[in-house]
């Protein structure tokens, strides 16, 4: 059985013979089964839009995390974000000391267009995201080979033992496309998938809504017997307005609505047929400093900058006490934390170091989210609070999708940001944030340091827990003490919704699981 804790997970790793997993009861109850109500159109205010549904090519949360609703993976997470589940693997086994997985998958699952998912399209899949042209071939890069072994068996070979791979595989880069619809499809794949997972897309206009529409050749079922999803159709409208966003479902527009203002919780939820909750998310906002901007590259002046932000006073002022300081790149909650390296604020500290660092006053420009509430709340704070360190900030707001592609484009000195972890091992967002050749040049800084990424490519292959902990606590150190991105707060998922809708959560890793959602 895989467990959340990375222990449980490494040792299932390089143990010999096979290994499966049974939801426990209460996944398997998590909906009321015998009072569900099917059918309906569950109408949902998401503040990120759908930029792209191609898995082997997508980067940015709003799309991965409709993805997951659209695609299965081998693996997944649970509903709760807390462990490891079967996906189109019922089965799998472990062999040659961790270098070799043999997965069986489900017969009973089938594509939105009907045929049945097989061998084939997992190696398909898998061989197109670790290929050069994919924008997420670091999800795989353990991988040497796969094969299919026959219509329901694949062979996983890896270029050594990996200790994250079976978190790995449960991550949206790692999904099941159909290898027919691709070929046959090409480019359009990005607006018309076809996956296998609860949910296919009826309609999809960028900038504006997603429909997605029930598979009903969908596979799992619930505790009854009754197959999900239960709804219809989800309707997401990208809403990149809080405020807006807010007041659409008051006055009934919306069913649901994502990313609540902190300020906004207690006073949603003390209304009438409305509830609003605050939850755990694996999760931290920062502030990612370019490495191709003079004065960032003084590493005096990125620790200045990090005592001089006072992230207690950010939690306080915008997050109402829903959040705590981040102290890591690995999100507190993710395997392997530490928050030993931590800054706590210390003005005088801070203008010593600049003064250490040789680098007078200086003016630079920070990217934000317009529309995005807690962006520009947080971006003002450490705006007045670096000033007083001579470093005079000018705040440029764009919409989500083009402060994205701006950041992608690396186009900033400055950038606001923020990420989640997709899973329960910190290996993923430490490619992404924080290692030269992760597949996001760490966070598209162009920064590198030779031993915080020699230290990221032990921790991968070392299969013993206490040995991967003592190398991701070294690599934690560096990276707060020189790395190139500010980390300042761990928020919590913040979600509303009318009280007719049932079964609605945002689990830890930031997935919704729509499949599970109902309407009364």
């Amino acid at each position: 059985m895989l467990a959340a804790v990375a222990g449980s997970q490494a040792v299932a790793a390089v143990s010999e013979g096979t290994t499966t997993a049974t939801p426990s009861a209460a996944e398997r109850a998590l909906a009321a089964c015998s009072n569900v109500k099917r059918g309906g159109t569950l109408t949902y205010g998401v503040s990120q839009d759908v930029i792209s549904f191609d898995a082997a090519n997508t980067q940015d949360n709003g799309s991965l995390w409709t993805q997951m609703n659209v695609y299965d993976q081998l693996l997944r997470i649970s509903p709760f974000g807390s462990k490891v589940l079967p996906g189109l693997a019922v089965k799998w086994t472990a062999k040659k000391g961790g270098r070799e997985y043999v997965f069986n998958l489900r017969r009973n699952a089938r594509f939105s267009d009907g045929t049945p998912v097989t061998a084939e399209d997992v190696k398909f899949s898998f061989d197109r995201t670790r290929s050069k042209k994919s924008a997420v071939s670091w999800t795989l890069e353990a991988v040497k080979s796969v094969r299919a072994v026959d219509r329901y068996t694949v062979q996983v070979t890896l270029t050594k033992p990996w200790a994250p791979f079976l978190s790995d595989i449960t991550l949206w880069g790692a999904s099941i496309m159909s290898k027919k619809a691709v070929q046959r499809l090409g480019v359009k794949i990005k607006t018309q998938p076809v996956g296998s997972g609860p949910f296919s897309v009826a309609e999809f206009k960028p900038g504006q809504y997603v429909v997605l529409k029930r598979n009903p050749y969908y596979w799992q079922k619930d505790a009854c017997g009754n197959t999900y999803p239960y709804l219809d159709q989800v309707r997401l409208e990208y809403i990149p307005n809080a405020t807006t966003r807010m007041t659409k479902l008051q006055s009934g527009g919306l069913d649901v609505a994502i990313d609540v203002p902190y300020n906004q919780i207690k006073s949603l939820d003390a209304r009438a047929g409305i509830t609003a909750k605050a939850a755990q998310q694996l999760g931290a906002l920062n502030i990612a400093l370019s490495q191709r901007f003079g004065p960032f590259k003084n590493v005096k002046v990125r620790q200045a900058m990090n005592y001089a932000i006072d992230r207690q006073a950010i939690v306080k002022a915008v997050f109402f006490g829903y959040g705590i300081p981040a102290k890591s790149p690995i999100s507190t909650g993710v395997n392997f934390w530490t928050g030993k390296y931590g800054y706590k604020y210390n003005l005088a500290r801070a203008k010593q170091l600049m003064k250490e660092s040789g680098v007078g006053p200086f003016s630079t420009t920070m990217l934000t989210i317009s529309g995005d509430v807690t962006s520009q709340a947080v971006s003002v704070i450490v705006q007045n609070q670096l000033k007083q360190i001579g470093i005079t900030v000018k705040l440029q707001a764009f919409d989500n999708t083009t402060w994205f592609g701006q950041i992608q484009q690396k186009k900033t000195e400055m950038a606001y940001g923020y990420g989640t972890s997709d899973n329960l091992d910190p290996n993923a967002n430490m490619l992404f944030c924080c290692v030269s050749d992760g597949g996001a040049d760490a966070w598209f800084t162009d920064w590198k340091d030779v031993a915080a990424d020699a230290l990221a490519k032990r921790s991968q292959a070392e299969l013993n827990v206490k040995k991967r902990a003592a190398l991701l606590d070294q690599w934690q150190k560096i990276l707060m003490q020189r790395g190139p991105v500010l980390w300042l707060v761990s928020p919590t998922n913040r979600y509303v919704y009318r009280d007719n809708v049932h079964g609605f959560r945002i689990n830890p890793v930031a997935q919704w699981p729509l499949w599970l959602v109902w309407k009364s």
